[in-house]
């Protein structure tokens, strides 16, 4: 498996490379690719031109950009990432996406800042374009590295055919450095109530408890397929609404990594798109791993 990290000049992508390398994913190649943007001056050019160039300009970014590769490198390559640097010239989210689309890549890796920094290269912006446009699984990371212990994880599930191609990509991915991971089904009783007292001739509470022995063993299920691929798994029903749940959860459970599906029904649909999504990937203190089993044709 081939991964793209953003690296960036302020060295925030040392928190990506580090989880990258904890969950230990079967990865081949590691790609560390700075992205220098376009220069766009605030003033006219003539205000400018009279104490640097353009090109020095230039030139001394692309030096930067260089030097930070190979500190990256350095803190990639004992980690058995195994990394090759790239430079490229662009607009972040795109260049990311393309070069990983080209180069056939499954996982993009970036960071993101939690804090609204309006121009940061891979803040919030970046992770959110990837989150929407990109074709590949994407892991987004905070800046601060986390404690040295054990990574404990959850998974949030819908149980769809969409979040079980999810699992299985998970499992192709053979992370080692998860210790344990919540598999979370969130059951939305209160909304689906609503729903079925509008039909005649149901029985509401018995059609919810039902939907809810169901859920139950499925969620055991497929946690025990997962526990036997390696990943030690344990299943979790909630009722409630999907926000609350999973903050309550990642909070209750002391996870480093939330994972869920990108794109799907119900309720991996909510986390994914529109303001949920946004909010997981950019506001949210913890790491989101959104994994897409299908990615660019």
């Amino acid at each position: 498996m081939k991964c793209v990290v953003g690296v960036d000049l302020e060295r925030r992508s040392s928190s990506v490379i580090d989880l990258l390398g904890r969950l230990q994913f079967a990865i081949d190649e590691t790609v560390l690719l700075h992205v220098t943007e376009p220069i766009q001056l605030s003033l006219p050019y003539s205000a400018y031109g009279m104490f640097v160039e353009t090109d020095e300009i230039r030139s001394t970014l692309r030096k930067s950009g260089e030097k930070v590769l190979v500190e990256a490198s350095e803190e990639a390559y004992p980690l058995n990432l195994h990394p090759k640097t790239e430079l490229s010239e662009g607009f972040p989210t795109s260049t990311i996406s393309d070069y990983a689309k080209q180069a056939h890549a499954k996982l993009i890796a970036v960071t993101s800042t939690v804090r609204s920094t309006i121009g940061a290269v891979f803040g919030g912006s970046v992770a959110r374009g990837l989150a929407i446009s990109a074709c590949q699984s994407l892991l987004v990371s905070r800046e601060d590295v986390l404690p040295d212990e054990p990574l404990r994880v959850v998974f949030a599930t819908d149980q769809s055919p969409y979040c079980a191609e999810c699992a299985k990509l998970l499992v192709d991915f053979a992370p080692k450095g998860i210790a344990h991971m919540t598999l979370l089904t969130v059951h939305e009783r209160a909304k689906h109530e609503g729903r079925l007292s509008l039909l005649r001739h149901t029985n509401t509470t018995a059609a919810l408890d039902e939907a809810q022995a169901n859920i139950t063993v499925r969620g055991e299920e497929i946690a025990q397929w997962l526990s036997q691929n390696g990943i030690p798994t344990q299943s979790r029903v909630v009722t409630g609404s999907v926000d609350e749940m999973i903050h309550k959860v990642m909070k209750e459970t002391h996870a480093d990594l939330l994972i869920v599906g990108s794109q799907g029904h119900g309720f991996v649909d909510r986390v994914l798109v529109g303001s949920t999504s946004l909010h997981q990937v950019i506001c949210e203190r913890y790491p989101v791993l959104l994994l897409r089993p299908r990615t660019c044709a």
